[in-house]
């Protein structure tokens, strides 16, 4: 029983300590930050390209668009782990936010 213990303790702190699930908590992270902070993205679909280590944000009409893209220094500001963001919607071509320097 001890050395089912010992492995399941050593899995769990292999897992904890993974690259991957650091990864995906610090998305998650960014995912609710967004949500939290610019109330518009509720709106959207927001998935996570693993590719490019970007968030794309798809938006459901031209004005959430719009709106979001007048707000892209708020979104810059809280790029997290992402390269950069993606403001998409299918008839405009795609605004791209990339991260903010915040150390001036």
């Amino acid at each position: 029983m001890d050395s089912q213990n010992l492995l399941r303790d050593k899995l769990k702190q292999e897992l904890d300590e993974s690259e991957w699930l650091q990864k995906f908590k610090a998305i998650n992270q960014l995912l609710q930050i967004l949500k939290a902070d610019i109330p518009l993205t509720q709106l959207c679909d927001l998935k996570w390209d693993t590719t490019h280590d970007q968030l794309l944000i798809h938006c459901p009409n031209p004005e959430t668009l719009i709106a979001l893209n007048r707000q892209s220094q708020e979104l810059a500001q809280r790029t997290g782990c992402a390269k950069q963001i993606l403001l998409k919607y299918s008839e405009h071509p795609d605004i791209i936010i990339k991260p903010c320097n915040l150390s001036g």
